[in-house]
Formats: C-alpha cells, sequence, structure tokens
C-alpha cells in the first residue's frame, strides 16, 4: 500500500517528531570528529582503468623498478647564462646537494648527464629527483623537499612532475570547495527568501544543507579509507548532493505551506505532505540513484568514485528531506511561516495561467520553437573531439603547471609523459644475446615513426651500436662498466625485463600519438619476447576504450529503469518514453554548450575557462548520468501534481494548466537555486569542476525554463488521451498509484 506507507509515515514522524530529532541531533555530533580531516583518504586523479593494459604494466614496473613513478622534476632557467656553460651545471648540483642527506633515498639525474634535459635555446635544463615507488609523497613531504633545495644565486628554478600534480590537484580542490560553499551559502539564502517570501522558511533549507554536508563529509572519509575513490569525488558530490537536498526540501517545503493554507491540522498537513510531495520525492530520488548507478558499470576509477559518492549524497538527501525535514516542520508547524517579508510575497499563479493558456493555444509552434533551440544548442557536439584531462585542468598560476608548459614550448609535452613500453622475456635475462637483440629489432622498426622524437632505453634511436655492441656493452664486468650505463640499468632493467621510453612529437590526447600507441602494441616481438605500452597516452587510449566497450550498456541501463519506476510512478507507457527523450534533449543541450565553450574556447575570457581542444570523456559520462536523474525531479514534480489534477478532473488541458499554475514557480525556483548552485562551483580553479558546474547549469536551465515550462504542456496538449494510455494487461499488473489527497488508503497490488 504505498499510498499508505506514505501517508502513515507522516503521521509515524509527527508522532515521534521529537525522538527524530533527537536522534539527528546524536549523528551531527558523531561526525564532528571526522570533519577537520575529511579529505585526507582522496589521494588520486581516478582518470584510470585499473584493469587496463597500461595500469597493470605501470603497476608491475612500480613492483620491480623502484624508481620509475615517484620522479619529480626541477626545471632551472637563466637569461644570461647558457645550459652548455659548467657554470650553469655547477649551480644545479649546487642547489640540490642537500639532498644527499634527505631523510628518504634519492637518485638525481642532472641534465650534463643526457643533453636531452637541456633545451633548444640552451637557457632551461631540468634535473629529475627520484624516489621509491612505495613512497608517499604527502604535503609534508614536499614541504621537506622543497627547504632542502637551495635557491641558486644565478638561477630561476620551478619544481613539477605527477606527484606535485597530484598534490596541487588534491590542495586546489580543497580550495575550490571552501570557495564555493562561501560564494553558495548566501546565494541560495537569498534565493530561498524571494521563493519562499518568509525568513524562517528560507532559512530551513540553508539549515538542511548543512547537516547533509556533515555527514556527507563524514560517510565519503569513511568510504574513502575502504575504496580508493578519486579526488574530485567529494566536489562532485558536494554538488549534486546540495542540488537534490534543496530542491527535496523546496518541493516539501511549498506543499508543507500549502496544506497548512487549507485549515488543516499540522499532522494531517505533515500526512499530506508526505503522501504527496514526499512520495513524489521518494521516486525522484530512486530516478536519480538508478541513473548513478550506471557509473559503477564503468571500470574508470573516477567514474566510480563519483558513481558512489554520488548515491551515498542523494541516499543522504532523501533521508534528510523524508525523516528529519518532516520531524522539523512537525516541531515548527506555523512558525515556518515566520518573519515574513512583506515585498515577496506575491502570487504568480494568475502569471502562470497565463503563460501555460499561451501554450496549449499554441501548442504546435512552441513545440517546433523549442524542439530548434534545442537542435542548435546542441549542434557543436556534432564537432566533439572526446580525450581524457591532463594537468592542463590546474590554474596557470600553479608551479607543477607552469611546469608543464615550459616543457611544452622548449622541449615537448611527450617529454614530461613519455610513452613506456615495457618489454618482457619468457626466457632467461632480458639481457641475454637473444632477448638483447629482440630489443634492438623493436626499437628499429619505431624509430624512424615521423611521430616519435626520440627513443630511450637499453637499445635508442640515435646510437651508431650494432646488435653485437650493444651486447658487448652491458656484458663488461661491472668493475669498468661506465657510471652511466650503471645507472641506465638501475633505472630501465631489471632481470627478466627492460623499459623502453618513447617520446611522441605530439599531446597525449592527439590522435597522431594514439596511432602510434597502437602501432607499437601491433609489433610482433617474436616467441620469446611480449610487449605492454604503458604511460599517460597510453592509459588516455585505455580509458577511452573501456569507456566505449561499456558505455551502451551503460545507457540503456539507466534508461530502461528509469523508463520502469516512471512506468510504476505515472501509470503510462508514454509519458515515461516522453520524459527520457526530452532528458537526452538537455543533456545533447549541455553537451553542444560545453562543446563550444571548453573544446572550441568560445566565451573562455568571459567564463574564464581555458579552452582544451577536446572534451573529457568522463565529464560527459558524470553528467550524463547525474542529469539523466537529476533532470528527472522536474518532470516528475510537474507530472505527478498533473496527475494528481487528472484523477480529480479526468480532464487532460485543465490538469495540464493547474501542474503549471501550480508547480511552475516551485520547478524554475528550484531551477534557479541549482543554477546558482552550480555558478558557485564554477568559482573553482580546477577546470573539470568548473566545466561539471557549467555543463549541469545549462542542463538545468534547458529543462525548467524551456522543456518541463515550454514543451511538456505543449506536448500534453498534442498528445491528448494518449499521454495517460496504459493497456488492460498492464493496468492488472501495475500497483495503484493515486495522487489525490483523499486516496490515502490507496496504492495496493
Amino acid at each position: 500500500m504505498l499510498e499508505g506507507i506514505f501517508y502513515k509515515l507522516g503521521k509515524i514522524t509527527y508522532r515521534f517528531r521529537w525522538a527524530i530529532i533527537l536522534l539527528w541531533a546524536i549523528l551531527l555530533v558523531a561526525c564532528l570528529p571526522f570533519l577537520p580531516n575529511f579529505m585526507a583518504p582522496f589521494k588520486n586523479t581516478g582518470f584510470k582503468d585499473p584493469h587496463s593494459e597500461s595500469a597493470l604494466a605501470e603497476t608491475y614496473i612500480n613492483q620491480k623498478l623502484n624508481y620509475n613513478s615517484n620522479r619529480i622534476v626541477v626545471l632551472y632557467h637563466s637569461d644570461q647564462w647558457r645550459t652548455d656553460e659548467p657554470r650553469f651545471q655547477d649551480e644545479i648540483k649546487n642547489s640540490l646537494k642537500k639532498l644527499k642527506q634527505f631523510p628518504t633515498k634519492n637518485k638525481i639525474i642532472y641534465p650534463d648527464n643526457t643533453n636531452k634535459q637541456n633545451s633548444a635555446d640552451k637557457k632551461s635544463a631540468y634535473a629529475v629527483i627520484m624516489f621509491d615507488s612505495k613512497v608517499n609523497i604527502n604535503k609534508p613531504f614536499l614541504d621537506k623537499l622543497k627547504k632542502d633545495i637551495v635557491t641558486p644565486k644565478h638561477l630561476t628554478y620551478k619544481i613539477g612532475g605527477e606527484p606535485i600534480f597530484l598534490e596541487d590537484t588534491r590542495q586546489q580542490t580543497q580550495t575550490d570547495l571552501f570557495k564555493a560553499e562561501d560564494i553558495a551559502t548566501p546565494v541560495a539564502l537569498l534565493t530561498m527568501l524571494v521563493v519562499f517570501g518568509s525568513v524562517i522558511a528560507a532559512i530551513v533549507p540553508i539549515f538542511l544543507a548543512i547537516v547533509f554536508a556533515m555527514i556527507i563529509f563524514t560517510l565519503l572519509y569513511c568510504v574513502g579509507n575502504v575504496f580508493s575513490l578519486s579526488i574530485f569525488t567529494v566536489n562532485i558530490a558536494l554538488l549534486l548532493g546540495l542540488c537534490v537536498n534543496l530542491d527535496y526540501a523546496l518541493f516539501i517545503i511549498s506543499r508543507f505551506r500549502y496544506e497548512l493554507r487549507q485549515k488543516i491540522p499540522i499532522e494531517e498537513a505533515i500526512a499530506v505532505t508526505q503522501a504527496t510531495a514526499g512520495k513524489a520525492v521518494f521516486y525522484s530520488g530512486l530516478t536519480v540513484l538508478v541513473s548513478l548507478s550506471a557509473l559503477l558499470i564503468f571500470p574508470i576509477n573516477i567514474l566510480f568514485s563519483v558513481g558512489v559518492g554520488g548515491i551515498i549524497a542523494v541516499v543522504v538527501a532523501l533521508a534528510v528531506c523524508n525523516v528529519f525535514l518532516p520531524a522539523l516542520l512537525a516541531v515548527m508547524g506555523k512558525k515556518i511561516n515566520a518573519w515574513p517579508v512583506p515585498l515577496l510575497n506575491y502570487k504568480t499563479i494568475k502569471h502562470w495561467h497565463w503563460i501555460v493558456l499561451r501554450i496549449i493555444n499554441h501548442a504546435w509552434v512552441y513545440f517546433f520553437l523549442i524542439l530548434s533551440i534545442l537542435l542548435f544548442l546542441s549542434f557543436p557536439f556534432l564537432k566533439a573531439e572526446l580525450g581524457v584531462s591532463d594537468i592542463r585542468i590546474l590554474p596557470k598560476t600553479l608551479e607543477s603547471r607552469q611546469v608543464f608548459d615550459v616543457f611544452k614550448k622548449k622541449y615537448s609535452e611527450g617529454e614530461l609523459v613519455p610513452i613506456s613500453i615495457l618489454i618482457k622475456t619468457n626466457q632467461g635475462n632480458i639481457l641475454d644475446r637473444k632477448n638483447l637483440e629482440g630489443v634492438y629489432d623493436i626499437v628499429q622498426k619505431i624509430k624512424n615513426d615521423p611521430s616519435i622524437s626520440n627513443v630511450t632505453g637499453i637499445v635508442n634511436k640515435t646510437s651508431s651500436l650494432s646488435k653485437n655492441d650493444y651486447y658487448n656493452l652491458y656484458h663488461t664486468p661491472k668493475e669498468v662498466r661506465p657510471d652511466d650505463v650503471k645507472k641506465l640499468l638501475q633505472l630501465t632493467t631489471h632481470k627478466n625485463f627492460t623499459v623502453i621510453s618513447v617520446i611522441s612529437k605530439y599531446g597525449s590526447n592527439d590522435q597522431r600519438t594514439k596511432e602510434l600507441i597502437e602501432k607499437i602494441r601491433n609489433i610482433d616481438p617474436g616467441d620469446h619476447l611480449s610487449i605492454q605500452v604503458t604511460g599517460a597516452s597510453a592509459n588516455t587510449l585505455d580509458v577511452l576504450n573501456s569507456i566505449s566497450n561499456k558505455f551502451i550498456f551503460g545507457i540503456m541501463w539507466t534508461m530502461f529503469i528509469t523508463y520502469f519506476v516512471l512506468l510504476l510512478l505515472l501509470r503510462s507507457i508514454f509519458l515515461p518514453l516522453k520524459a527520457i527523450l526530452m532528458n537526452l534533449l538537455s543533456l545533447f543541450a549541455s553537451f553542444g554548450v560545453l562543446a563550444f565553450v571548453v573544446q572550441l574556447g568560445y566565451f573562455n575570457d568571459l567564463l574564464n575557462i581555458e579552452a582544451q581542444g577536446m572534451l573529457d570523456i568522463t565529464l560527459l559520462i558524470i553528467i550524463f548520468c547525474s542529469l539523466f536523474g537529476f533532470s528527472m525531479d522536474y518532470e516528475v514534480f510537474l507530472l505527478t501534481r498533473i496527475k494528481e489534477e487528472y484523477e480529480r478532473t479526468g480532464d487532460n488541458i485543465k490538469s495540464t494548466i493547474c501542474g503549471i499554475e501550480f508547480s511552475g514557480k516551485i520547478i524554475t525556483s528550484a531551477a534557479l537555486i541549482v543554477i546558482m548552485m552550480c555558478f558557485s562551483f564554477m568559482s573553482a580553479d580546477i577546470l573539470i569542476v568548473k566545466a561539471f558546474g557549467l555543463g549541469i547549469a545549462v542542463a538545468i536551465f534547458v529543462d525548467a525554463f524551456l522543456i518541463r515550462i515550454m514543451l511538456v504542456p505543449a506536448t500534453m496538449i498534442l498528445l491528448g488521451k494518449w499521454n495517460w494510455y496504459l493497456p488492460n494487461w498492464l493496468k492488472r499488473i501495475l500497483p495503484k498509484n493515486s495522487y489525490h489527497p483523499e486516496d490515502k488508503e490507496d496504492g495496493t497490488f
């Protein structure tokens, strides 16, 4: 008995209101110890498929070669001195000499050991500091390292590399989070004040948002200590959760205030609110959960992380709004309307009546007009180039980003993120004659590729040594073996394998780099050797392939389960289908705007978004799964109100008018709150968070103001009685699902 359950839940909530509030107070107190360090468990970006070839090869190399992954680049520059002058190299060594006494064992590759570390203009050079792969490089570690690097008298220097990038991303993410909260809180309060016209009614959703944030930070901290979650989990989950939390609070408070105006007792008002708005919130949350669960299908860590974080956020939001909020309203009663603001207490039903009449009287005109606007907004997405985010998600003000930019200008992007070829043998040592000859042959097959800048390792691109020369070089007695050869073997080779580094002339997202990786993977190494390719560029390709393999299944899962939930909710076979199609329209409009801004660079100065030349495929998947459920909120709240009136009158036109009259202000107000929240997160300096905020804001604007307010009523009129069509055999199977407040005991199966 679904209606009975929600109505009775309202009665129970009223009866035990003080006990419920006390339990939530205890829960909040229990959260306090976790809040100061809630970001501690989140340490990686998550742009990786842990089961891909590149990830497995990287793990293998890190386990066998201790100094492979934790590499920090120190980039030196001088406008007066040249890198080929001994004094330039001496200053670099003096700058790093204190690292000999550094608490953690390290190795340093100086630029005088290899000419490739000197820039072509002879003004810059870099040293590489390597730490054991098992070392945890965190902020205290880096602070100590930076302190021990002596500032040269005649050179400037900057520090970069993957460990610095990860720590900068982590710190910037936390800074962005606090910045967004500082902006979002007053904006949300002001918006709620305009919506409710009452100070107390406006404060309650903000208080609920604080309650939500405390619980979600605590739960994510606990889950983050069990699973490896992306750095971006907290920001994205918080934005999603706050949006649905504020929306659900708005819908429930609005319905409660409406029931109070009907002069019914507070206990009855709580019960009816739960039986109508409370149930709609529950089903809406269910559709969001279904959509976010699709993220768990993908093997990419950031998608899994956001899926876990988003599901936790929505569950918490449902608990806050369907349990804690009704208990709070039961205690407050009519005080929810206290401290009214006269200027903001205005009626809008007449305005919405005028708007909806114009739409239904010109349904075909509005249908084609809105459809044309949505298709126009979607058009740039046809030119989308898909890739995976790199260090350019960081602002240019950060030192690690500046190192990347200098590398791209003076060396090549590939120097910082080389393609690594793991060559393993199943017969003896990799330096045995037969195996070494196989490695030589592999390098010969790729060294003349026009996409390659350099090949380095135990066999390199520029050397004129023959197979026999290489064999003799690596089999000289250790006591007379040159130091640079000893270091080369230590850093690249171990028993049955070696690592060859390939420097591409192009970026990791460039199609020519992807083709080069595929070419290397397709090389036949012979019977006794095997090849695996890893590195940032290979990881990008593997992420794209992993997502493409799961994409159709994830999309079909989302749409099928959403259709089923809406079928149960609305008891119509056409309304759920229409809702899904309209969701797709809003999503593609959002993707089109993202392509226009993020990929092509339009309005980048206005929005402070750096053009990327591509769209991050993981971002699009996150937006799709988030918005497919999130946008359904407005469809659910609008159609349940229309259905409530349709059950009462049986008139499709009157029920559509009434639904817009009573839901129009609430839906647009909820959308406005979400858009303002998204704009507050667009203040972030991390590009992926900023782009996520932009994508959500555009989609919600389109969804609420164009689709739900204009396109939905137009299609409701055009479809007429077919809106509510349900075959008789389905009527017998599906549970009854009335939305009329008087049908409190309906809902039997």
